[in-house]
C-alpha cells in the first residue's frame, strides 16, 4: 500500500469503524497509553483521536521527542561517555543526528 492508498484508508469512514470497533473489543481494563513525542500529541488532537477512543484507554503527554527536549550539556556528557572505549552506547535513532557543542 503507497502512502496515498494508507492516508485514503484511514479517512474512510468505514475502516475507522472497524478499527475502533476492534480497539473497543480488545480493551477489557483500563489502559494508559504515553505518547511520547509532540508531532504525535498534535496529530491525535488535531484529528480527535482521542475523543474517539473508549473511556478505558487514558492517554497521557509524554516527557517529549528526546531531540526536542534533551538540553546541550546533556548531549555533550552523552558524547562524552560514548567516546569511552569500554562503552557500547545506544541511543534514540533522532538523537544520532544532534551534533553536541
Amino acid at each position: 500500500m503507497d502512502v496515498n492508498q494508507f492516508s485514503i484508508a484511514f479517512r474512510d469512514n468505514e475502516i475507522i469503524q472497524g478499527v475502533l470497533k476492534e480497539i473497543r473489543r480488545t480493551v477489557t481494563k483500563p489502559w494508559v497509553i504515553m505518547e511520547i513525542c509532540g508531532g504525535q500529541t498534535h496529530a491525535i488532537m488535531h484529528y480527535g483521536l482521542d475523543q474517539l477512543l473508549p473511556p478505558e484507554i487514558e492517554l497521557v503527554h509524554g516527557p517529549g521527542c528526546p531531540v526536542c527536549v534533551t538540553s546541550l550539556e546533556l548531549i555533550d556528557k552523552a558524547l562524552a561517555i560514548a567516546a569511552r572505549p569500554d562503552v557500547i552506547f545506544c541511543s534514540y535513532g533522532d538523537m544520532l543526528r544532534v551534533p553536541g557543542s
